[in-house]
């Protein structure tokens, strides 16, 4: 059976239930087993829940289409049941904590200081614009983890390396950390726009270019005392 849109967008919204039930032995197995009997012919689930009705499954929630997606292509291709099992233990905790990084540590909180600030300067808007865009993200890797998986089987834990992971990354570790930094200074009113505008374009470039924390640092502090002498 192949992944056709019907069944990705069937997989897709199975798998926003993955965190509805929680187990102290088994954490989110009932949801994840819910997903995948929804992208398993009828005739195969029953055999399906037999060899992992009492499976451990825990991923970063976004991720596990990722997890979902290769388990489905390995079942289809017969791979016997433990050697599914070993590669979703390996495969859980490889996204969870590729996931907590991406999202936890880098996309939330970018997205939650751009709403700070912009409902700083123009209301209601700006948390409605933060929860859009996360939420967008977030939806997005939802749904394109299915494909992958399902493309790539358990090669999919290689796309974590791939350019598209670590671009984003890259780049919301850079906003969040500049955001951070914009923050107080949008609560300045007396600040000179006029010479925070082009520096905060060399601030970025450092940032992007990953320069010492302490030259960032120092650079900041200079960028103060300027600011102060000129007011």
């Amino acid at each position: 059976m192949r992944l056709n849109l019907l069944h990705l967008l069937r997989l897709f919204f199975a798998s926003l239930l993955l965190q509805a039930s929680w187990s102290f032995h088994s954490v989110q197995s009932l949801g994840f087993l819910f997903t995948v009997l929804t992208g398993i012919e009828r005739k195969k689930r029953e055999d399906f829940l037999a060899q992992n009705s009492r499976i451990f499954f825990n991923t970063h929630p976004y991720m596990a289409g990722f997890i979902i997606g290769a388990v489905i292509k390995g079942y289809e291709n017969n791979e016997d049941a433990e050697s599914l099992r070993k590669h979703i233990m390996v495969g859980q905790s490889t996204f969870a904590s590729t996931g907590d990084m991406l999202f936890w540590q880098t996309i939330r909180p970018a997205t939650a200081l751009l709403g700070v600030i912009l409902g700083l300067k123009f209301g209601i808007i700006g948390p409605i614009i933060s929860l859009i865009l996360y939420n967008i993200l977030h939806l997005y890797f939802r749904f394109y983890g299915f494909v992958a998986g399902y493309n790539e089987g358990w090669d999919v834990i290689y796309t974590l390396k791939g350019k598209k992971f670590l671009l984003t990354q890259r780049i919301f570790e850079t906003v969040g950390a500049f955001l951070t930094g914009l923050l107080p200074v949008v609560l300045n009113k007396d600040l000179n726009l006029i010479f925070l505008i082009p520096l905060s374009g060399v601030f970025l470039i450092l940032l992007w270019k990953r320069v010492a924390p302490i030259l960032i640092l120092t650079f900041v502090f200079i960028l103060i005392i300027i600011n102060l002498v000129l007011l």
